[in-house]
């Protein structure tokens, strides 16, 4: 070995001399649940380290507050501390800034999964206790590329003196360098795999790996000129936003003079330049640059491409020993796909090289690796035994691999109950990473069998991770169909007839063949029940019978399902919403659940008898009830009724004895549940052609039904007329009434403690308000215990308020509108439109008609990109067209605030379990109430409205315009609001 050999080898053996070794995560209970179970940081971390044979792993510690975080921090030396932006008392910038006091080189990250204002980004670089601040959209790839950043931050100034390439990426938005960070690193991996598979030893993997290409994050063009001439000569690309800053200000010419630089260097040298002008493509390619526009709903895949286009990314490719390409294999599925096809000889040449060992090898299944390196070819006379032999050898080894409570579909038997599987990779989404939390939460507090004669469970659930999803659209190249098609029966057509994998649809067959109950087929999207943005009801949800003797039928029922929520992402109400958001749909990746129905089968109809929302904080507690001691929405047959609007029975967990503050029984007759939804079950063939809407999946029946399936023992009280009282008791003569009293006020189910429970577990997990969505079964056989399903879990958004927003005596006598009961806190300005429903023209029966009148004047707001105030009697956003204004989001989506006025034939109080309010705190929306008896303190001037100019109207509603804006004042402290205009 000469003397140049030596010293390149030991060269290259020195590199990444930082590694990140322990990590220290400053998290809530919930946000770090959801790390490491959604996100499976650690299991990412371990296989991505092995895959790649690096023989070290991170370890990871996490810690539940500041105090936590520094007792841990003086115990043993961490590289790298990751905060979430909200982590209890301490306020996270206090909390940095006291870290590097101590630890003045240690590296803190912010992750948030807020929108990050140009506030916090310039507190973030002025306070530099924060090294960088990360942007969080739901997807676990950005936790792994966060590793790789600070690694590649400390190592490459070295490791570049050494050859080692860099990309450079100039951004200075969290947001786009989060996404675009995320993709480099996963597409530069995937190249690092690829060459891995390929390398001829062991010594030459580890020099593949740690030669791989490092990143180079600038956000000035300073900083982009250093990096450039230190590093000109180990560049392999440039991806650059086209304004960012030069000299501590915003230049929209920084980023040409930075491509001049770059290709005066090298003129080849590949450069992609991203803008929201498009003025600036012209000149970005006659400089040689590649151009994305950024306001592309394609961009995050463009970017994706182009990287791909520059580093590719390895598979398994099969071949005759020729080196003829017989075919690819991307993962484990795809491989097992192709041995079962591939010509025996190609399966020979692979078996005698080793070729299946060294790739397993590399996605760290060492076990499988070292059993299929065993097979000796030369053993056996028969090659489609070898077959056989590798088939079964891994299929074992999947089996024998199942781990923890949310399981590999491929690897699980699925005949079993209450449990949790998922299918393909990717992210669970938000709605089913609350239920396996919810599934975390019952096994680590032992609440399955802690109640007497109740068991709490979650219902067998079935995951299709957000992969399949991707897989779908871009496979069947719908992707732009969708996004700018507004015809909702068009996308849903599109979608209908386009194919999912293949090997999901063989899943989806197992499904049938193994499940015979009633199944929903909900959406979880990425994005859906955070915090920030819940996307509550906006994607759709369908319920089958799943019980036709035609196997084949109930599968398309299942398949066209999963479909038809793939295809609700690109409705107009999820695009509404996520534009409100100020977010890309294109953000937005699906995952579905299929889950088993609650409930029992009623003469040909099967519903729960109990559906509940819990809801740990109560916006509007009534008498001595406090908001701290939350309130539960119950209601019988499914929880659509609740979730929509619908009149149901009202309680707050602490008093479960106490009734809702209804004047008489006669107002429990009227205000309560007279009507439920059931699944029918007499015709299957009914649910063979689903619809784009959900209606087709319920029936709804009267209560009369239930009296009549025996379903109201344990729910119901009877109205007496001869006294004019309620009874608790179901068996007597006169009008039944839903009032849960068995079960709630006398206690004879313990479903109350279980609700006070989950809420205390949950609040404390979350860190923040929750609200759990339940059923409750109640067997045909009474010796059986009884059963308490949680359904859902969703971190509520609720103000804590810390400075008051005073309302001044004038601002109330000049006011067009007061309440004292409200949603929010602070001053919404520059509203100059208001739209609202002439109360003279207004009658129940037209609430439907009215609702398509207001879609007309907001969809010229929408045009004009204006927002306004939104004014309604009832329910805005309710299912029941008696109850109030029947809204989707798309129709009222440029409501910046929102007023409900009660009628004296219409008072319907807010319902706060709905889907709508969710969107609507979610969105820091105002909302004002105001009661049908006016006083002072709760009133609109109408007057005052029909004096401004109407710019728009219909024959029910207005549009008026004013020269000056409108003010809304919303206290958060005292749920006080006013609205008036500037004058």
């Amino acid at each position: 070995m000469n003397n140049e050999t030596h010293k390149n080898r030991l060269s290259f053996n020195d590199l990444m001399k930082f590694r990140v070794r322990d990590i220290l995560i400053v998290s809530t209970e919930y946000d770090g649940f959801v790390l490491e179970e959604d996100g499976r940081l650690s299991e990412k971390i371990y296989n991505e380290y092995y895959d790649l044979s690096i023989h070290y792993v991170p370890r990871i510690k996490r810690v539940l507050n500041a105090e936590a975080a520094f007792a841990a921090l003086e115990k043993i030396h961490y590289d790298l501390v990751i905060t979430m932006s909200h982590i209890g008392v301490m306020n996270v910038y206090e909390f940095s800034s006291k870290v590097k006091e101590t630890y003045p080189d240690l590296t803190i990250i912010m992750l948030s999964y807020e929108r990050i204002t140009l506030q916090i980004i310039k507190k973030v670089r002025e306070e530099k206790s924060i090294d960088r601040i990360f942007h969080w959209s739901g997807e676990s790839s950005i936790l792994t590329a966060i590793l790789k950043y600070v690694e590649d931050k400390k190592n490459y100034m070295e490791d570049c003196r050494q050859g080692v390439q860099v990309i450079l990426v100039v951004e200075d938005s969290p947001l786009y360098y989060s996404q675009f960070l995320s993709i480099i690193y996963r597409e530069i991996m995937k190249q690092a795999r690829y060459l891995v598979v390929h390398a001829e030893n062991m010594a030459n993997k580890l020099l593949r790996v740690r030669a791989r290409p490092k990143i180079i994050l600038a956000e000035t063009y300073e900083e982009a000129m250093e990096a450039i001439y230190l590093h000109k000569d180990n560049l392999l690309g440039v991806i650059t936003d086209s304004v960012f800053p030069r000299n501590g200000k915003a230049d929209d010419s920084a980023c040409f003079d930075l491509l001049k630089n770059i290709k005066e260097l090298d003129p080849y040298m590949p450069v992609l330049v991203q803008s929201d002008n498009q003025k600036n493509r012209q000149k970005a390619e006659s400089m040689g640059a590649s151009y994305l526009d950024k306001n592309s709903p394609n961009l995050l895949y463009d970017i994706r491409k182009s990287v791909l286009e520059d580093y590719g990314f390895g598979e398994f490719v099969f071949r005759y020993e020729t080196g003829e390409e017989i075919g690819r294999a991307s993962d484990i599925d795809e491989f097992i796909q192709q041995v079962r096809i591939i010509p025996a000889e190609s399966l020979s040449y692979h078996g005698r090289n080793n070729h299946f060992s060294r790739w397993f090898r590399a996605r760290t299944a060492f076990e499988i690796a070292n059993e299929l390196r065993t097979i000796d070819i030369r053993d056996y006379d028969n090659l489609e035994e070898i077959r056989e032999i590798v088939l079964n050898k891994i299929i074992s080894y999947l089996n024998r691999n199942r781990e923890g409570e949310i399981l590999d579909f491929d690897s699980s038997k699925i005949d079993i109950d209450n449990v949790f599987l998922k299918i393909g990779s990717g992210s669970l989404g938000g709605k089913a990473r609350g239920i396996a939390f919810l599934n975390h939460l019952v096994k680590e507090n032992n609440l399955r069998n802690k109640y007497e004669d109740i068991k709490v469970l979650t219902p067998s659930t079935f995951v299709i991770c957000s992969d399949e999803y991707e897989k779908f659209v871009e496979s069947n190249n719908i992707y732009e169909f969708a996004l700018t098609t507004d015809d909702e029966s068009e996308i849903a057509k599109k979608f209908l007839v386009s194919e999912l994998s293949e090997k999901l649809q063989n899943d989806l067959k197992r499904i049938i063949d193994t499940i015979s109950k009633p199944l929903a087929i909900r959406s979880s999207s990425i994005l859906e029940d955070s915090q920030t943005l819940p996307f509550a009801g906006i994607f759709n949800t369908y319920i089958i019978p799943n019980n036709d003797d035609d196997e084949d039928i109930r599968y398309k029922q299942l398949y066209d399902s999963v479909r038809l929520v793939y295809s609700s992402v690109f409705y107009k109400s999820p695009k509404q919403y996520a534009k409100n958001a100020d977010i890309r749909i294109e953000e937005e990746k699906m995952a579905v659940i299929i889950q088993e129905l609650v409930g029992r089968e009623y003469d040909g109809y099967f519903y729960p008898q109990m559906s509940g929302v819990a809801q740990s904080y109560n916006f509007y507690p009534y008498t001595n009830i406090q908001p701290k001691d939350g309130t539960v929405s119950l209601a019988l047959g499914f929880g659509r009724i609740i979730v929509e609007g619908g009149e149901v029975y009202r309680y707050s967990p602490a008093y479960p004895k106490k009734p809702p503050p209804f004047s008489g029984a006669g107002e429990f007759l009227k205000k309560l549940q007279n009507s439920f939804y059931a699944l029918n079950l007499h015709n299957s063939k009914k649910y063979e052609h689903l619809q784009i809407s959900e209606d087709s999946c319920y029936d709804e029946l009267p209560l009369t039904s239930a009296l009549e399936h025996g379903s109201l023992k344990y729910i119901a009280s009877t109205y007496s007329a001869e006294n004019d009282r309620i009874i608790d008791n179901v068996n007597l003569h006169g009008p039944k009434i839903i009032t849960f009293a068995p079960v709630i006020k006398h206690n004879r189910v313990k479903i109350n403690d279980i609700i006070k429970d989950i809420l205390s577990l949950g609040k404390r997990a979350f860190g923040c308000d929750v609200e759990i969505e339940f059923a409750v079964n109640f067997p045909e056989d009474e010796e059986k215990a009884k059963e308490f399903y949680f359904l859902q879990v969703r971190p509520m958004v609720v103000g804590k308020e810390s400075t008051q927003t005073n309302i001044l005596d004038d601002e109330k006598e000049k006011a067009c509108v007061v309440s004292k009961r409200t949603i929010g806190n602070g001053v919404y300005d520059n509203i100059y439109d208001i739209i609202y429903i002439d109360p003279r023209k207004f009658d129940i029966k037209d609430t439907q008609l009215i609702a398509k009148e207001i879609e007309q004047l907001n969809k010229i707001l929408y045009e004009e990109d204006r927002k306004c105030i939104l004014i309604g009697f009832g329910r805005m956003g309710t299912f029941d067209r008696w109850l109030g204004i029947p809204l989707t989001w798309s129709q009222m989506s440029q409501a910046r605030v929102v007023i409900e006025h009660e009628l004296e034939a219409l008072q319907a109080e807010p319902s706060l379990g709905s889907h709508f309010y969710h969107n609507l705190t979610s969105l820091s929306m105002g909302y004002l109430h105001i009661g049908y008896k006016h006083k002072e303190d709760d009133m609109i001037r109408w007057n005052l409205l029909d004096n401004e100019a109407v710019y728009k109207q219909t024959e029910r509603v207005k549009l008026i315009r004013s020269e000056k804006p409108f003010i809304v004042k919303i206290d958060g402290v005292t749920s006080k609001g006013v609205i008036y205009k500037l004058k």
